[in-house]
């Protein structure tokens, strides 16, 4: 069985009807999703949709993402406000006015890790950010990565959240991310999953980039005036498609720490539009142009 593994789609519906194509076409018969469905892009109930026609022609497993923990918490504590024109909890509120009840109650009887057991193979342990929090990063220049691997549940760990196709071992684990289907980062403007297949009592891996139209995900972001829900946000969205260059945390972190915010709902929007000018400046990003895309 060749099994499609796809993380952090982030509503980015089409970039993850491109990976859905490229499954189909080299046979996978299987699919596990490794969190953060939605997030970033327009119309969240599409890939919600897609989801949901995955799951009912394949076999599937779905792991919680630090996403999903988001809508959860929100349902359970609905008087934290969540604001539109708030460049940190606009999209936020864009997703959450979208979220049916089935599809809560879908996420929160997710797991945010499991041990996958195939006899005859080695166990693969399944997980977002880490098996232990959906937001610990398995990324392999992390300071703490030597001390989890003395936890881990299994020798083959699969996770998401950092959105760079990694592989590497470390301390006699092996540690896969697929990259992103919606936000990857350096992968040259390509959605980006993997393929696993068992044979012979080893799980073999192959990394797969796909093209598909960013500039169709852009015009779907304007068609639901994303720059008006959440300015900020998007034009740091934007610059993740456009260049795969600069992360949404790495970009929030830049932002509170020029304008020493201690939250993130607490960041002035002339602050975001501010940071995020001095930012493309430091790093050389090309300009959104987004003024010319709002009318």
């Amino acid at each position: 069985m060749r099994t499609a593994v796809m993380a952090d789609i982030h509503s980015n519906f089409p970039a993850f009807q491109a990976c859905l194509r490229a499954a189909e076409e080299h046979h996978c018969t299987a699919f596990i999703f490794l969190g953060d469905y939605l997030g970033d892009m327009a119309f969240p109930q599409r890939t919600l949709g897609l989801l949901w026609e995955i799951r009912r022609r394949y076999p599937c497993i779905f792991i919680r993402g630090n996403k999903e923990n988001y809508w959860i918490h929100h349902r359970q504590h609905p008087e934290e406000a969540w604001e539109y024109g708030n460049s940190a909890t606009g999209m936020l509120r864009y997703n959450s006015d979208r979220l049916m009840d089935e599809d809560l109650d879908f996420f929160e009887q997710l797991p945010i890790s499991r041990v996958l057991r195939t006899e005859g193979y080695p166990d693969i342990a399944l997980c977002h950010g880490s098996p232990f929090a959906v937001r610990e990063s398995l990324r392999p220049d992390y300071g703490y990565i030597d001390d989890l691997m003395e936890r881990m549940p299994a020798g083959l760990v699969l996770c998401g959240h950092f959105h760079i196709q990694t592989d590497y071992t470390r301390k006699g684990i092996r540690v896969i991310n697929p990259g992103a289907v919606g936000v990857p980062l350096g992968s040259g403007g390509k959605a980006q999953f993997m393929i696993m297949e068992g044979k012979d009592g080893a799980w073999n891996t192959e990394f797969l980039s796909v093209p598909y139209d960013i500039q169709e995900t852009i015009r779907q972001m304007n068609e639901e005036r994303l720059y008006e829900k959440a300015p900020g946000w998007y034009r740091v969205t934007r610059h993740v498609l456009l260049t795969g260059r600069v992360s949404h945390a790495q970009a929030l972190r830049y932002v509170m720490q020029r304008c020493g915010a201690a939250e993130p709902a607490s960041i002035p929007e002339s602050a975001w539009q501010e940071a995020i000018d001095a930012m493309e400046e430091e790093m050389h990003l090309p300009k959104a142009e987004q003024r010319g895309e709002e009318r």
